[in-house]
């Protein structure tokens, strides 16, 4: 009896670890490389000197590259047909 619950509560030990670990993953998915770098820059600074921690962020960042976990950085908003109607007007009206 004291077996079982002996592995009763291992498996529940990690299983509870694996699920923290996988919310932690999912916190950082899917983040810009922007993003990544200021939250590393908020948890950094007084952990350690600011040279290893550019380091740091670096490997961080290619790790996640690497993997496929960042986000791709949004472009520019291109102009839509309203903007440059509006801009054909203004033009207009200025002339």
């Amino acid at each position: 009896m004291k077996k079982l619950l002996k592995l009763a509560l291992i498996v529940g030990g990690i299983t509870a670890v694996a699920k923290l670990v996988g919310a932690k993953k999912a916190e950082w998915h899917g983040l810009t490389e922007a993003e990544v770098r200021a939250k590393l820059d908020s948890k950094l600074p007084d952990r350690m000197p600011a040279e290893k921690q550019a380091m740091v962020t670096d490997r961080v960042v290619e790790k996640m590259r690497s993997r496929g976990a960042l986000a791709e950085d949004a472009p520019a908003a291109e102009p839509t047909a309203a903007d440059s109607a509006a801009d054909a007007t203004e033009t207009a009206e200025s002339s």
